[in-house]
Formats: structure tokens, C-alpha cells, sequence
């Protein structure tokens, strides 16, 4: 039975993506495009769970991202260098260009800070 593999963004998917999903799932691998709005990580959870997909692509800010692994869906990244060659370029977005590298799994999102001591916090009079 084909793998069905969940496309959540507001953009379409771009072809030269579907030779690693291809290897990754089967040559029958079938992408759903999910383009409706969302307001949290939570609506995006619900509705791979609801649909009954095997994986998904998710196309999201860190920290919708982040929630989603912490709710236990590591959804695929597609990983992409920005380049300023246009016949490297597969596809571009707000006048950048960029070229498809991979997939890869997202597991958790860390941000690390670094506390920068007494003058970098908010004082009375600021």
C-alpha cells in the first residue's frame, strides 16, 4: 500500500523533492498538499492524526515546529541553501532562490540563551 506523506504549507511542493521521498517511501508514495490556515501546532497535529498519514512535511515558523515535537510529531524538513545562481535555483521565495538538498527529521528545536548580566536587563528609568 502506497506511504501517504502529508505537504502542510502555504507553497507548493517542487518536483526535484519527490526523487528522496521516492527512495525514502516507495515509488507509489502519494503527497497531499495542505494549504489551509492553522492556528497552532496542536490544529496541525489533529489533522495528520485525523487523516491517518504515515509522514509529513511541514513548512512552518521554529516554534510551530518545536510544539509539534513536543507533542510527538517529528515532521520531515526540507533542507534548502539559498543560491544566487539562477540555473542552480529550484525554486524562490521573496526574491531569494533556493536549491533542494534533502530531507531530514526534525526531533526537537533547542534555543539556547546566553544571560548577558545586569546592563542588558530592563532598569527603572529605561
Amino acid at each position: 500500500m502506497a506511504k501517504r506523506i502529508a505537504w502542510v504549507s502555504r507553497h507548493e511542493m517542487n518536483g526535484v523533492q519527490m526523487g528522496a521521498l521516492r527512495r525514502m517511501f516507495g515509488h507509489d508514495v502519494q503527497v497531499v498538499p495542505d494549504a489551509r490556515p492553522y492556528d497552532n501546532a496542536e490544529t496541525i497535529v489533529r489533522r495528520i492524526k485525523e487523516r491517518g498519514f504515515d509522514d509529513c512535511i511541514v513548512v512552518a515558523p521554529y516554534s510551530v515546529l518545536a510544539r509539534m515535537a513536543d507533542l510527538g510529531l517529528q515532521p520531515l524538513w526540507a533542507e534548502a541553501d539559498q543560491v544566487y545562481d539562477p540555473t542552480k535555483a529550484d525554486w524562490s521565495v521573496k526574491d531569494r532562490m533556493y536549491r533542494f538538498k534533502g530531507f531530514k527529521r526534525v526531533k526537537r528545536l533547542v534555543l539556547e540563551l546566553e544571560d548577558l548580566g545586569p546592563d542588558a536587563l530592563r532598569q527603572d528609568g529605561d
